[in-house]
């Protein structure tokens, strides 16, 4: 029985800390798209740590923008 609460209140506790942390993800994707700001870097703490989960930098605009570059 204290085998079966121990183990739901752990996959209570993840389960709540997976959807909190997909809740900050979500926020900080939305305010940096509304902001449009790609091309500076980020404002907040937040913004700093979601950018670089998601992999996202900074954008910069470059003389032969829109060439092709090979690798």
């Amino acid at each position: 029985m204290a085998f079966t609460l121990a183990l739901i209140a752990i996959a209570a506790f993840l389960s709540g800390s997976a959807i909190g942390i997909l809740a900050i993800v979500v926020a900080g994707i939305r305010s940096d798209e509304r902001a449009k700001n790609l091309t500076s870097g980020p404002r907040t703490g937040t913004e700093a740590v979601i950018r670089r989960l998601l992999g996202v930098g900074v954008r910069r605009a470059e003389a032969d923008h829109g060439k092709d570059h090979e690798l």
